[in-house]
């Protein structure tokens, strides 16, 4: 990622509540359909209320259900209505808020959304470690997604801290580290150029998911270990995992999601690299396509595209297309620095 300045920390205020939820628990029902969830919404909001703690598993499925159809904008939503009724219910500190701060922050994170992602991680993160133990099972996906925080700002160094903690509470605990905290990790030593240990690490993370029951879990490590080859210049080598990937996401995704957008921007950076222009440039606007009809138009994933598109166009000699191209990715990238200038000075 290229955003590399230091993002502004915001503790919510708290109050001490009860720990009477798991932290960071899986949705109980995460392939059920829309429909089904939408009736056991609705009968739990009539046997229960709109506000009732019980709701809470109900949401997070259904949010997980609403970001794999690339509804975005309704998972967000289910995620903070769920975290409304963990604080009001609990307090700010306890451990079922924890659970739903943290299950928003991991949203906005695999949105890319990094400075709205860092505040809440940072607080759940807090609350569970004093709740629970700075070793807690609970903490791991929380430092997996504070690596990725670090990493997108640059700060390689607390990257790696974090990922490896995170690593160390899963072998600790179940013996082995879960494939997400070997992604993130194997992301960090990438990026660090100890290709070596990066490889070792994201290809055991593609054997473990392959083992279990989540294709999109094997996607997101086949798509890393292609970022990796990538960055590598190991472009042949490169192709079919990111191929895999991609193919599984569009299986398995919405079509406008942007996961599917990153898939097809590796595809197009390893066409461009190898001397296939017009391949690369249509992989390019394929990513930009889904993105523009979709609910990440104005993000700094559509703008590093755009800028790779730019310069395809520039070798293709369609120099008008990439000139404006680079003034809208310019554009989008102005604005979301101008953003972050105004968050800290509010801080």
């Amino acid at each position: 990622m290229h955003a590399h300045k230091r993002f502004s920390v915001v503790l919510a205020a708290a109050i001490l509540g009860a720990s009477l939820l798991p932290a960071r628990a899986e949705p109980p029902w995460p392939h059920a359909s829309e429909a089904t969830l939408a009736n056991r919404l609705a009968a739990a909001e009539r046997r229960f209320g709109p506000r009732n703690p019980q709701l809470l598993p109900i949401l997070a499925s259904l949010a997980h259900q609403r970001f794999e159809a690339a509804d975005l904008a309704a998972a967000m939503a289910l995620r903070r209505r769920a975290m409304k009724i963990a604080i009001a219910t609990y307090g700010n500190l306890s451990v079922p808020a924890a659970q739903t701060m943290a299950a928003l922050a991991d949203l906005y994170v695999q949105l890319r959304r990094y400075l709205d992602a860092e505040p809440l991680a940072l607080t759940a993160a807090n609350v569970l470690s004093a709740r629970l133990g700075a070793g807690a099972p609970a903490l791991a996906p929380l430092l997996a997604d504070r690596a990725r925080i670090a990493l997108a700002r640059g700060d390689l160094g607390d990257a790696r801290i974090w990922a490896e903690r995170a690593v160390a509470i899963d072998v600790k605990t179940v013996g082995v580290p879960r494939s997400d905290r070997l992604r993130v990790l194997g992301a960090v030593l990438t990026a660090q150029h100890h290709f070596a240990e990066a490889e070792r690490l994201l290809r055991r993370a593609v054997a473990l998911d392959r083992a279990g029951t989540d294709p999109l879990a094997t996607a997101r490590s086949l798509a890393r270990l292609g970022q990796a080859l990538l960055r590598q210049k190991r472009f042949a080598e490169a192709l079919a995992p990111i191929e895999e990937a991609t193919a599984i996401d569009q299986d398995r995704l919405g079509a406008t999601h942007p996961l599917i957008a990153e898939d097809f921007h590796d595809l197009g950076l390893i066409y461009l690299a190898t001397g296939r222009v017009a391949a690369g440039a249509s992989a390019f606007r394929t990513a930009i396509d889904g993105l523009q009809r979709g609910a990440a138009w104005d993000t700094p994933t559509l703008a590093y595209i755009e800028l790779d598109l730019a310069r395809a166009e520039h070798m293709l000699g369609h120099e008008d297309r990439s000139q404006s191209l680079f003034r809208a990715a310019r554009h989008i990238l102005n604005a979301v620095e101008d953003d972050q200038h105004e968050r800290e000075r509010a801080s």
